[in-house]
């Protein structure tokens, strides 16, 4: 709400308030003309009222946030407010009594005279309860409007990521290379290359069926995990060794789609594929991270950083979990990724 709207508000509350105070004293509503200095009397206190609590309300928000402890923000903001408001209803009414502008004793010494003070005061407290509430909605659309801001540009953000994973599947090379083999493969063995074409199009399958998820079971993963170690047992024969071995309890846990495929595609890509030498990945886990560890066979001539997949992997766990992947670039390469146990 803006300044002048509040003050507008606390003005129109302050006359409801003498009203009704009014009404109960005599029974009757109070004459404009008659009583002009209790109307000009209100509308001051009315106003500077506003003024106060609206800037004790913003210093509250800056030194005790909502968001920092609801009950004792909304409890300390009711206490202020009315120290405030006592405290300068107090002064107001003695400048209006020293300028003669009213004769109005607040709080007189008199309890039996005192029901008016006790009127003032207790609507004054439920006034002030009334505006911790406003306030706490206010802070509670706020939190929940800039919550729902922040989901949906984080579901656009992974889904960016989730496209470049993509991307890296679809790449011309990649397919490239499938086509290469099939066509090697029909002369030398259909049947060897009719499975090949089944688990390509299974892999791809997977890649299209998950482009819009953020997350899958473990099982998923493996199991389109196999089919790629398929392909790479096809074409590299026994220069790529996978190895998988994951403990049963962990498959139906999450994680992003195309994550253990990804690393496994750096470790081919990032090491030179011979019989001689060849290149064993192993994908495990132990009590905390899931493991993808491969030897190092040498780097090709011509290779880009291990960097770019590595990345696109990091900023979607990070949707999952505050803990960061885990990379040891020693005599082996080892990936450590943080077991998700929510999605």
């Amino acid at each position: 709400m803006s300044r002048l709207f509040k003050l507008i508000l606390f003005t129109v509350i302050g006359l409801l308030f003498f009203a009704y105070i009014y009404y109960g004293e005599y029974d009757m509503l109070p004459n404009i003309g008659a009583q002009i200095d209790l109307y000009v009397f209100t509308v001051i206190a009315s106003i500077v009222t506003g003024i106060g609590i609206n800037a004790i309300n913003i210093r509250l928000n800056q030194k005790l946030p909502w968001r920092k402890n609801i009950l004792v923000r909304f409890v300390t903001g009711i206490a202020v407010d009315f120290t405030w408001v006592f405290g300068l209803l107090v002064f107001l009414i003695w400048i209006a009594n020293q300028v003669g502008m009213m004769n109005f004793t607040l709080f007189q010494a008199n309890v039996e005279d005192s029901q008016l003070e006790v009127k003032v005061m207790v609507l004054a407290f439920i006034g002030l309860f009334v505006v911790a509430l406003v306030e706490f909605n206010t802070y509670s659309y706020s939190e929940y409007s800039v919550g729902q801001i922040r989901k949906l540009r984080a579901e656009r953000k992974q889904l960016e990521f989730q496209f470049e994973a993509l991307k890296s599947q679809l790449s011309p090379h990649y397919l490239f290379n499938s086509m290469n083999t099939i066509s090697s493969l029909i002369y030398r063995d259909a049947q060897v290359a009719e499975t090949f074409i089944r688990n390509l199009a299974d892999t791809f399958n997977y890649v299209l069926n998950t482009k819009d998820v953020s997350s899958v079971s473990l099982k998923e993963e493996i199991e389109a995990l196999k089919d790629f170690a398929y392909l790479l047992r096809i074409r590299y024969a026994t220069a790529v060794d996978l190895t998988i071995d994951i403990d049963k309890p962990l498959l139906e846990l999450p994680i992003p789609p195309l994550t253990l495929q990804l690393l496994i595609e750096n470790a081919v890509k990032h090491n030179i594929i011979s019989d001689d030498d060849p290149l064993k990945i192993n994908v495990r886990n132990d009590e905390t991270h899931l493991i993808v560890l491969n030897n190092k066979t040498g780097t090709p001539s011509k290779t880009s950083s291990h960097k770019v997949g590595l990345n696109n992997i990091r900023k979607r766990y990070a949707f999952f979990s505050p803990e960061e992947i885990v990379v040891v670039d020693d005599h082996y390469f080892e990936v450590r990724l943080p077991i998700l146990t929510e999605a």
